[in-house]
């Protein structure tokens, strides 16, 4: 009421007297309990039971190993295979070769969307279930594709081999639940939109003068007896092929995913029909309004602030991502590498990534025993500021990009001359 009567202009001194004594009257009879510092807010449970439609995993004792099984031929040759993974989203109607849909009505566009915005913890959950059923650290390194229908795929490389009865199991038995506030009820739209209130540092509701609901409230009104608000999986399509270290098969799935490395997910599709543009602006629009992470201000389309509230949101205008054309949903890494992929660590990369340049350079490689490092202070004669060592910083990054490319150049050269003095001399 009082926050009603504020935004409206009126005298709230009033008001603030009746408050007062309401406090008063509440602490003199005892009914207010005394605030325990030590405590924070209640804990949310939520059922960590499998879903009912999801069959059960085996699960293996995960060893520290993270290469897979090693065979033996009989000539006495070991090897150790690996896998190249194909995984896919399910289907949302049937589509035509070009990717668009048979039936753009029937498309479910929802579910689509939302497959796209959780596809990265879909993926997550099922490299954790890879692991378990294994039972081994499996090493990978993935990348994230649209198909022509534009739903995301992944594209997996992974050390060791599994067969395919296992891995349409573990498929089938992998889902990734959203727990957030149910979007079912549009609160806001069009002009009438949730006002900023300052003095409060949330929206109000233009109509009632009430504080929205915060983050934190809507997902404690989530109780054991709701649904989540959505459940990703993967489609029941996928490919698996094995890979031999050498084989023309190891450079053709190499070199396919390291094409993306510098490819941008928009990249990957333009739309030449109308019927394609057309697939592009529909599933734009069930984006529109559709939130992508406790930040989103879409929230306020629902009537819940997002975490935390800030002035300035405006419901169908998130700045996320997840809502532009070019990531059509997908706001995660477009390349997925586990951390003990190269067996290196980072320091192991920086110094190989030292030692190529310098080599490239025709530099010599300096000695860090000879030197002792030092943090600059201010009352060092050297001392520069912030802003003078900004652009050192990028005079010297251009200065060695230009060397790089001289050093390049210099070397395809020689390579050239060689080449075409074999010529002659064959």
């Amino acid at each position: 009421m009082r926050d009603q009567a504020e935004a409206a202009g009126d005298d709230t001194g009033e008001l603030d007297g009746l408050i007062a004594e309401l406090d008063q009257e509440i602490s003199r009879s005892g009914l207010r309990g005394k605030a325990d510092p030590t405590r924070s807010r209640p804990r949310r449970h939520r059922s960590t039971r499998r879903r009912q439609d999801a069959p059960d995993l085996p699960k293996r004792k995960v060893s520290p190993r993270t290469i897979g099984k090693t065979y033996t031929a009989p000539d006495g040759k070991t090897f150790r295979p690996s896998m190249f993974l194909t995984l896919t989203c399910p289907s949302y109607g049937r589509v035509k070769e070009d990717g668009t849909p048979a039936d753009p009505a029937s498309y479910d566009y929802a579910r689509a969307a939302r497959d796209a915005l959780h596809f990265a913890a879909l993926f997550d959950r099922f490299t954790q279930n890879l692991r378990r059923v294994l039972g081994y650290d499996v090493q990978y390194f993935a990348t994230i594709e649209p198909q022509r229908r534009l739903a995301p795929h992944a594209h997996l490389a992974m050390r060791g081999t599994i067969s395919r009865a296992e891995l349409r199991q573990i498929i089938a038995a992998t889902y990734h639940q959203v727990w957030w506030p149910s979007t079912d009820v549009v609160h806001f739209d069009g002009d009438y939109l949730p006002v900023w209130y300052e003095a409060r540092g949330g929206y109000l509701d233009p109509a009632t003068g009430e504080l929205l609901p915060t983050w934190d409230e809507a997902l404690d009104a989530i109780t054991d007896a709701d649904q989540p608000r959505h459940v990703a999986r993967f489609g029941a399509k996928f490919d698996a092929q094995g890979v031999l270290a050498g084989s023309k098969d190891s450079t053709r799935c190499i070199g396919y995913l390291t094409k993306y490395l510098t490819k941008q997910l928009g990249d990957c599709h333009h739309p030449e029909t109308d019927a394609q543009r057309a697939h592009v602006e529909q599933l734009a629009d069930a984006l529109r309004y559709e939130p992508c992470s406790p930040t989103c201000a879409n929230w306020l389309h629902y009537g819940i602030q997002p975490q935390p509230p800030r002035p300035g949101l405006v419901p169908g205008q998130c700045k996320g991502k997840a809502h532009r054309y070019d990531y059509l949903g997908y706001a995660g890494r477009r390349v997925l590498v586990s951390r003990k992929w190269s067996g290196k660590t980072l320091a192991d990369h920086r110094g190989d990534r030292q030692a190529w340049l310098t080599e490239m350079l025709g530099l010599r490689a300096t000695d860090p025993t000879r030197y002792r490092w030092e943090q600059v202070q201010p009352e060092d004669e050297d001392y520069m500021p912030p802003g003078h060592r900004l652009l050192r910083s990028v005079s010297d990054r251009l200065q060695w990009e230009s060397a790089l490319a001289e050093a390049r150049r210099r070397a395809q050269n020689a390579l050239a001359a060689e080449v075409s003095a074999t010529g002659r001399a064959a």
